[in-house]
């Protein structure tokens, strides 16, 4: 009786023991459907952002205003969608000269101490998000956004820029800053020279004296552009996104440099 004991709990481990690892087998088999469904799907949107990439060059070329793309719907569930930044539009952290950023953060109604803070975080390494300045918390990040980059190669364009920004530019009185922004709704500036003619005497006098130094600080159209391109599956959270940085040339956007997600 004993041995036939033994045998019946001998069987019964065998019949656990196949059972466990049967349910393992299965359990492995669905993680690796699951993992490879994943991998399709992520393959899917890859394409979708690279189409993206594609369309959005392609509008560009054909009207160099055009500042992204909406929910492009590309068929198979797939969408993408894009926007086109200029970091010329902002204050490069990076490049500005303190007394420049002194004069934005006054502007905005902040301690001008952020300046100074700003100098000394540069000196230890390049700043990729104005929250790596002490000082600057999240709330005052939120909003310095509108103002100040940390791309871009610290030009400031004067037909993107907004008043505040604007006014950092050497030899920028009000009255300059105003021609500026009126001008960029109907005809956009085109050089200094005709900045300069629309100005009164007395604000023409005080923006040639400046006029060296405006000339290497402004730019009238964008010399780099930041593209956020995104593509995905519709029902899924999957999203395939990369930043590019591009430069405008006749009949494209030339990618400079490429940042994956």
């Amino acid at each position: 009786m004993s041995r036939r004991g033994f045998a019946l709990l001998a069987v019964l481990w065998v019949i656990t023991a196949m059972t466990a690892l049967t349910g393992a087998g299965l359990i492995v088999a669905r993680l690796g459907s699951l993992t490879t469904r994943n991998r399709l799907l992520l393959a899917r949107a890859e394409w979708a952002r690279e189409a993206c990439s594609e369309i959005l060059s392609a509008r560009f070329a054909a009207d160099a205003a055009v500042r992204g793309l909406s929910l492009v719907a590309l068929g198979r569930g797939t969408w993408c969608r894009a926007s086109l930044d200029d970091p010329a539009a902002k204050l490069n952290l990076n490049t500005a000269d303190r007394d420049v950023l002194v004069t934005l953060f006054k502007s905005l109604g902040l301690e001008p101490t952020f300046a100074d803070s700003v100098v000394v975080q540069r000196r230890r390494a390049t700043i990729y998000d104005s929250q790596q300045v002490p000082g600057i918390d999240s709330l005052t990040a939120a909003r310095l956004e509108a103002f100040v980059t940390t791309r871009g190669t610290g030009v400031i364009n004067v037909n993107a820029a907004p008043a505040e920004v604007l006014r950092t530019l050497p030899g920028a009185s009000e009255e300059a800053v105003f021609i500026m922004m009126r001008r960029r709704t109907a005809r956009p500036l085109q050089n200094a020279e005709e900045l300069a003619g629309a100005l009164s005497r007395s604000s023409r006098a005080v923006f040639l004296n400046n006029y060296a130094e405006f000339v290497r600080a402004a730019v009238f159209a964008p010399p780099q552009l930041v593209a956020t391109v995104e593509g995905g599956i519709n029902g899924t959270s999957i999203v395939a996104r990369a930043v590019l940085t591009v430069v405008p040339v006749p009949g494209r956007l030339a990618v400079i440099r490429r940042e994956s997600e």
